[in-house]
């Protein structure tokens, strides 16, 4: 912070401000609105609610409370009080309720953001503030005090005071400013709140309805590898709490050819999931069942249901890995993320194009809100084509993070636990198929202890011939103002002694395949360094930065990528896809 800004932060008092059943909390208030919008509000409703129907509901002290129990200080003079704010649904809603008054003036700040000024005269004593918005998330509104009104007992406590200029942060724990002051604005301090503190009130977006409720017909049915896939297979289902025994039946498909074939039934694990945010279907059930002592390179079929057999799934196939070197696919993806129904397509197109790929990378950033189940929802039902027959192997990204932590992708997958012993299993894992090692990263976490680890496992197993490295966020970046400079110093020199051939990257939504890399410089030919690669699949999408190291990139496109791995002469045959099957990428490399 500025040397401007933590003298100012020296002298402030800290007041604890005491919530009682009389002066709940904001977030006692949000909750008991919730319990309201979802005892009185059908699912359609709740599917539309906005600020208009929520006022509508709230109660009039609890329209009070939300418009100035969010934040406290006093002033020991009357004084003016500005506040900048965001306009529209993301913007506080009592302001002019209160008396403030627009001055006519705006503010831009440093990331592209617009605040409208507003002003009200406070006599002296307690200013008591709303909550930001009822949405949630947006910028919390900047409040602006004269520099000469003395203030103390700020709630929350880690409120902050800093001289208004331009060089000062707009919040207390991230950096931006504005780019101009007006004239009114001269001689005051800026009252920092933490930037959280814009999440506080938030009730819209805080209910879903899944357009996917789970019945007692198995779906979402997924394949992954939780252990070693030449002779074991995880498959993952749903169903809703009606179905409390769950099982699968399996048999090789060669089995057909023998009179009276038949299956072999395996009880699965089921696990009950709760998430109360969803209205329409809070509670389901998660079935669970790794297959073992399965022949390598060997063809199977499956269906899951309940022991009843009233509900079971069609017959589905899947295909254990090869025991000695083989030729294979895969398919590699970038960020899913939004319009998953687009994205769907981009899947259908990929298993028409290419359905004898063995597995499939996903580089995190599956989903948009990696908390919110109905997203989820929407992503296995437009990946279930694919994933119920090949197994899917992902990284987490950013968004999978929502909150602080991917709780629901891990309650969700079942992937190896064969990672670093000091961070969470599943997170980070590796697993070999043919002649080919494919290590999966965290890249939300410290990269550090991964690259040591990384090291260990490389050097393990140096006699794969095809080595991939698969994370989030990217090496090299394609979108213009992004530089992940730690990642880059602590994993390159890794990538470099042990010469991965390829990492599979995400996260900034614009196509982008460097040159080979070595020591971050782009070098002649693949024998001597690294290719990185960053993709997107879904439909968010970035402008690209102009780059050295880009060897082709490209934005506004939704691509899958096919990597086939053959033996004879050990060369790989990469290719990119759009939604229309046009190849708009491809590379050969070949090993001495």
């Amino acid at each position: 912070m500025r040397l401007k800004s933590i003298l100012l932060a020296l002298f402030i008092p800290i007041s604890i401000f005491a919530h009682t059943p009389d002066n709940p909390s904001i977030h006692d208030i949000v909750s008991n609105v919730l319990q309201t919008i979802k005892s009185e509000l059908s699912h359609k409703e709740v599917k539309n609610l906005d600020t208009e129907t929520v006022l509508s509901i709230l109660t009039a002290e609890q329209k009070e409370q939300l418009a100035t129990q969010a934040l406290r200080f006093t002033i020991d003079e009357q004084s003016k009080i500005y506040i900048a704010a965001r306009m529209g649904h993301s913007g506080p809603f009592w302001l002019e309720e209160r008396g403030f008054t627009q001055t006519g003036d705006t503010l831009s700040s440093e990331r592209h953001d617009t605040f409208i000024l507003w002003q009200k005269q406070m006599p002296k004593g307690t200013v008591n503030l709303g909550v930001n918005s009822l949405y949630g998330g947006g910028r919390h509104y900047i409040i602006f005090v004269p520099a000469n009104t003395r203030v103390t007992d700020l709630y929350p406590a880690s409120m902050r005071q800093v001289a208004a200029d331009t060089s000062a942060d707009l919040y207390v724990d991230r950096e931006g400013s504005f780019d101009s002051l007006p004239a009114l604005l001269k001689d005051t301090k800026i009252i920092q709140v933490p930037y959280d503190q814009r999440e506080i009130g938030e009730i819209i977006g805080q209910l879903y309805v899944t357009p996917y409720p789970a019945g007692p017909e198995p779906d979402q049915i997924m394949l992954s590898w939780s252990q070693n896939p030449q002779t074991t297979q995880t498959v993952t289902w749903r169903t809703d709490t009606t179905i409390t025994d769950a099982s699968i039946l399996y048999r090789k498909k060669s089995d057909l050819e023998l009179f009276n074939p038949q299956p072999v039934r395996l009880k699965a694990t089921t696990r009950r999931l709760q998430t109360d945010d969803i209205v329409n279907n809070p509670v389901i059930h998660r079935h669970t069942v790794t297959l073992t002592d399965l022949e390598p390179a060997t063809r199977y079929e499956f269906s899951v249901g309940e022991n009843s057999g009233q509900y079971w799934s069609e017959m589905r196939t899947f295909t254990t890995a090869p025991a000695r070197t083989e030729p294979f696919s895969f398919l590699y993806m970038g960020d899913a993320q939004n319009g998953l129904e687009r994205w769907g397509s981009l899947v259908k197109t990929a298993v028409r194009k290419r359905p004898d790929v063995a597995f499939a990378l996903l580089a995190g950033d599956l989903v948009n809100r990696g908390a919110k189940r109905d997203d989820w929802d929407s992503f296995f039902e437009n990946g279930e084509l694919l994933f119920s027959e090949k197994p899917l192997m992902p990284a987490i990204g950013n968004h999978e993070c929502q909150g602080g932590h991917p709780t629901l992708y891990l309650s969700l997958l079942n992937l190896p636990e064969n990672g670093p012993s000091d961070i969470e299993k599943e997170r980070v894992y590796y697993f070999r198929y043919s002649n080919a090692l494919f290590v999966i990263l965290d890249s939300n976490l410290d990269p550090e202890p991964q690259a040591k680890w990384l090291d260990q496992v490389l050097s393990e197993n140096s006699d794969a011939v095809w080595k991939f490295v698969m994370f989030h966020h990217p090496i090299y970046s394609s979108a213009k103002t992004r530089n992940n400079k730690e990642l880059r110093e602590t994993m390159v020199p890794v990538f470099d002694e042990h010469h991965v051939d390829l990492v599979l990257q995400g996260h900034d939504h614009a196509y982008l395949r460097t040159w080979p890399m070595h020591n971050n410089q782009p070098v002649k030919s693949t024998k001597e360094g690294t290719v990185y690669v960053v993709s997107v699949s879904g439909v968010k999408m970035y402008e690209q930065g102009d780059f050295d190291y880009t060897a082709v990139g490209f934005t506004k496109t939704s691509t899958f990528q096919v990597l086939d791995i053959w033996i004879n002469g050990d060369q790989l045959i990469y290719r990119s896809y759009d939604s229309l099957e046009n190849m708009v990428d491809h590379f050969i490399i070949e090993k001495e």
